[in-house]
Order: structure tokens, then sequence, then C-alpha cells
């Protein structure tokens, strides 16, 4: 509405200056043709001189505007009037090339990347701990409204659906295989081992296993000899029973977590290959796997798990995303200041980010460079003429008011130049 106001204004004051020598040319013809004393006046002459060729000036400027945005006349219009919407192909293409040449070329965007250094901008704006919220907000609106696509059925039932398909059509055998190659060949599976190992002998250390133990003794012992039972303290055996089998178990366990060579260990390594070689090998184990993996599929007591998980975990991001002091949002933000603070203390990181981001530039430029002045082209030809030709007249229609007030003003002054010429030529006659 403000460029509304400000054009109408502007023609407003172009016609005020058009209509002000229409009329002071009139008056200084009637005052020639009613007032025969000053019919030879030469400050009237000059004054009538000037305001025609003002109001001469200020027509041809008006004519030269308006036949930009509009035929002339309505009707019948004479040729070159309506000019910008006859041209809009024209205007589409010229514009889009314009922007691609001068704005998306490779080395524009390439100098603008290294002068601007992001890399240095993003750091120093991300380290201020309100910047940094303000980005993780983004970025935690962002998954809010994923959860809430992903949450939609029809999107919901394309996902699952597709998920199905490509399980169904995965082969995990060379998966299998390969994950279990490189387990064996990392020595990954004895790291694991040593881990369990550690696991078990502390929780079996444990008075609680003990404890558990003894009392599974204890009701062996009533239960397969009864009676001997109550004969012997078999609450005190079953107790010492338990912390012999403990502490052999721990010992043993023990034995094979410090012997890298221990005969259990080695046994692994055999099994392990075993499995490989039969995985690859034997037609048996891919079917075994493969009936392993569609049984899953169609597991109905899984599926409810799952989606049970599901909906326990959509609820608890939902509400976790909605709040502004949420888990999520407060990790992104203490992530983003971290960022922030690595970038602006480390040149070279800094250096070396935006010598990526300016590669990504090159390599993006020509197809972002295509696809943009494509949809501005696009966008131009797709406006109606009458739209294009108000948003272009709203834009720049303003200042070409101003250059038919100014076609007014030199009117007159080459007017009244004219009459001094003339009046000067007469002096030497």
């Amino acid at each position: 509405m403000d460029k509304v106001r400000q054009l109408q204004r502007a023609k407003n004051q172009a016609l005020a200056w058009l209509i002000g020598a229409a009329l002071v040319f009139i008056a200084t013809t009637g005052a020639q043709q009613w007032y025969p004393v000053v019919a030879d006046s030469h400050w009237l002459g000059l004054i009538k001189m000037a305001s025609e060729a003002a109001l001469i000036g200020g027509l041809a400027d008006w004519f030269a505007v308006s036949a930009l945005f509009r035929p002339i006349p309505s009707r019948f219009p004479i040729p070159h009037t309506n000019i910008v919407a006859r041209n809009k192909p024209a205007i589409a293409d010229n514009l889009s090339r314009f922007v691609r040449d001068k704005f998306f070329n490779t080395q524009a965007l390439t100098q603008l990347i290294e002068s601007s250094q992001p890399a240095r901008g993003a750091g120093r704006w991300l380290q201020r701990r309100q910047n940094a919220g303000r980005a993780a907000g983004y970025l935690n609106d962002i998954f809010a409204g994923s959860l809430h696509l992903i949450d939609d059925a029809p999107v919901k039932a394309m996902l699952l659906d597709t998920s199905k398909r490509a399980l169904n059509n995965l082969n995990l055998v060379p998966l299998i295989g390969a994950a279990f190659r490189l387990m064996s060949k990392e020595r990954h599976h004895q790291a694991l081992l040593n881990r369990l190992l550690m696991r078990l002998t502390a929780m079996l250390s444990t008075p609680a296993a003990r404890e558990q133990l003894a009392e599974k003794l204890n009701s062996w012992l009533k239960t397969e000899h009864a009676r001997l039972s109550r004969l012997l303290p078999s609450s005190w055996l079953s107790r010492q029973g338990a912390d012999i089998a403990v502490n052999a178990i721990a010992s043993t366990l023990q034995d094979i977590n410090d012997d890298p060579a221990h005969p259990a260990r080695r046994e692994l390594d055999r099994q392990i290959a075993v499995f490989i070689r039969r995985l690859e090998r034997d037609p048996e184990y891919a079917e075994k796997i493969d009936a392993v993996k569609h049984r899953l599929l169609n597991n109905a007591a899984l599926h409810h798990y799952l989606h049970t998980l599901w909906e326990d975990l959509h609820q608890w991001l939902e509400r976790d995303l909605a709040s502004p002091q949420g888990k999520t949002v407060t990790a992104l933000t203490d992530v983003f200041e971290g960022i922030g603070q690595r970038i602006s203390t480390t040149p070279a990181l800094a250096a070396s980010l935006d010598k990526h981001i300016s590669e990504a530039g090159q390599y993006m430029a020509p197809e972002l460079a295509e696809f943009l002045t494509e949809h501005i082209r696009q966008t131009i030809l797709a406006w109606d003429e009458t739209a294009l030709v108000e948003q272009i007249e709203l834009n720049i229609g303003s200042d070409l008011q101003r250059v038919r007030i100014n076609g007014t003003l030199v009117g007159g002054l080459i007017g009244a130049l004219l009459y001094g010429i003339e009046q000067a030529i007469g002096l030497f006659r």
C-alpha cells in the first residue's frame, strides 16, 4: 500500500506541473489576445514560450512513460506502446540471464565466499550463547516438524511399507559375513569377550548372586535328596557350595581374561571362522538366515513391541521438542556454542571450513544458477501481463513520474533559452 500511495502521489505531482504549465500558457496567450497593450511585452513572450515548451516537454514525457505500461490509445493503440507487456518473454529471458551471469557465476560466488569468510563469521556468531540457542531452536523446530510428518498416517504407512519391502529384498548373508570377518580381523570379538568376562566376574562376586546360587542349591538338595537334607545342614552346605562354585567360575573366567592364548579364546576364533565359512559357502545357512529375517518381519509380537516402543519415544520427543528448555534444545545449544568457540579459537579449522565451503560453492554454482534463473524465467512468464505491468510500475513508476516533472521543467528552461536566443538574433537584425 505504501508503494501504491507513493506512485499515486508522484503521478499527482507530475500532473500538477503539467496543468500548471498549461494554465500559464493559456493565461499568457489570452493576455496577448485580450490586452494588446502587453502583447509585445518581452516578459510575457518569455513566459508564454517557456510555458509552451514546458507543456510540450511534459506531454512528451507523459506519453513516453505511459507507453511503457499501457497501450495508447487503449482501443486502437499506436505502435511501440504497451512495451512492458509486449516484451514479457524478452524481459524474462534477459533478467534470468543477467542474474545468472552477474550473480550466480562461479567466480562471483567464489569471491563472495572468500571475502566474507563464512566459517569465521558463523564461529563468532555461534559462540554467543543466545545465538547458539537461536540456531538450536531452528533445528529443534525442524525436528518437531519432521516428527509430525512421520506421525501422519499416510506417511507412516508409506515409510513402514517401504522399509518392510527394503528389508525383505535385503540379502543379509554378505553383510553378516563381512561384519564377522571384519570383527575377527580386528580382534573385536576378543575385546567383547574381555568385557563380558569382567562383567560376569563382577556379577558373580556380589552377595546377591552368591545368595541366589545358595538358594538354588538348597532347593535342589531338598527336592532331589529330601531324606539326606533332613540329616545334614543343607543351608550351610548350600552356602559353602555356592562359594566354592562362584570362586571356581570366577577363577576360570579370570584365567581366560588374563591369558590371550587361552584354549577358550582359540576355540572362539575357530568357531567364528567355521561360521563365516559356512555362511559364505553353505546355501542352507543363507536359507536359515533368510527364514529368520522373514519370521522377524512378520512377527506380530515384535511389531506390537516396536509400535509400543515408538509410541513411548514419540510422546517423549514431542514433549521434549515442545519445551524451550527441553533436553534436545539444551544439548543442541551446547553443541552449537562449542562449535562456535572451536572455530573462533582455531584459525586453521576456520580456514579449512572456508576452503570446503568455497569448493562446494564452485561445485554447486552452475546447477544452482540454472535452477534459479529458470525459476525466475518461468515465474515471469507465468505472471499475468497486467500483474507484471503493475509490479514494475509500482517499483519504478515513482521515479518515472519525476522524469515527467523534469521534462516539464527542462522543457520550460529550453523554451526560455530559445526565446532569449530569438530575441538576441532580433537585436542583430
